[in-house]
């Protein structure tokens, strides 16, 4: 998987695969059907232009293509369907080296990083990194839940007592703890983090804010700090999600002084991403 210090971002594929015309590259490929990694050995099949992928067995044209032609919605050409708990499709890492500058579209390789690349339009290489950047952060539009000046507003977010908040300030030394169930999708994808902007606004005397889950005591680091009074700053963090009295997809904020608290939503993490 890509690493998160790669610069390169995930991208699909600019043309969408075709019911007619599917083309896979054998350089790399292994085609099985529910056998395990194990199984998928021996001696390269023959891979040649206008061969069969072999299921079970390494198919290997050394840089030539099968083509796959014809079949529709009810009769594919290609059909895969593994045993139970076991994948229909491997798909060989090989090395950027031995990717073709240009591959035709619709094939597809599997690069040793572990990203898979599809021959996109006029032969350009477009990769979709298999890793949780790709597939499980998720911009969502921002919403904001939570201003202590309004705290009445965005008390459907606020799951802790609400006496840690006098005059529209979050108290020195104190913690409140904040929902995103209400962020569409976080609730019915089980959302693990968020990525929120924290703004502090009123400041009375220099402080640090920390937020963190609600399932782990207040660690001592900080996400925002401010160095006077009457400021306006903020930060944009990613916190991880816990539980807090029961309820759950839940995180804190804790103020060293006290001072106004704005959070928005920006972004979540889902453990089980589906098409929202």
């Amino acid at each position: 998987m890509r690493d998160h210090g790669t610069e390169e971002t995930s991208s699909m594929t600019e043309e969408t695969s075709s019911p007619t015309r599917r083309r896979v590259i054998k350089a790399g490929v292994a085609v099985g059907t529910g056998v395990g990694a194990a199984a998928v050995v021996g001696s390269p099949a023959s891979a040649d232009v206008g061969d069969p992928a072999i299921l079970g067995t390494v198919n290997h044209g050394s840089g030539s293509e099968t083509l796959l032609i014809g079949g529709s919605a009810s009769g594919p050409t290609l059909s895969l369907r593994g045993a139970p708990g076991s994948s229909a499709l491997w798909l060989g890492q090989t090395t950027d080296e031995n990717l073709p500058q240009e591959i035709a579209t619709g094939s597809l390789a599997l690069t040793a990083r572990g990203d898979m690349v599809i021959g996109g339009k006029g032969g350009a290489k477009a990769y979709v990194n298999t890793s949780r950047w790709a597939n499980r952060t998720m911009a969502v539009p921002p919403q904001r839940i939570l201003d202590t000046r309004a705290l009445s507003t965005y008390s459907a977010n606020v799951v802790s007592a609400t006496t840690v908040v006098t005059s529209g300030k979050l108290n020195a030394g104190k913690v409140i703890h904040l929902t995103v169930k209400n962020v569409p999708p976080a609730l019915a994808e089980r959302a693990t983090a968020a990525y929120v902007n924290i703004t502090v606004a009123n400041t009375v005397s220099s402080g640090v804010l920390t937020a963190f889950s609600s399932s782990i005591a207040k660690p001592q680091t900080s996400s925002l700090n401010w160095w006077g009074p009457n400021q306006i700053l903020s930060n944009l963090i990613e916190v991880q999600l816990g539980a807090y009295n029961g309820n759950q997809l839940a995180f804190a904020v804790h103020v060293s002084s006290a001072t106004s608290v704005i959070v928005d939503v920006s972004g979540l993490i889902l453990s089980s991403p589906g098409t929202y």
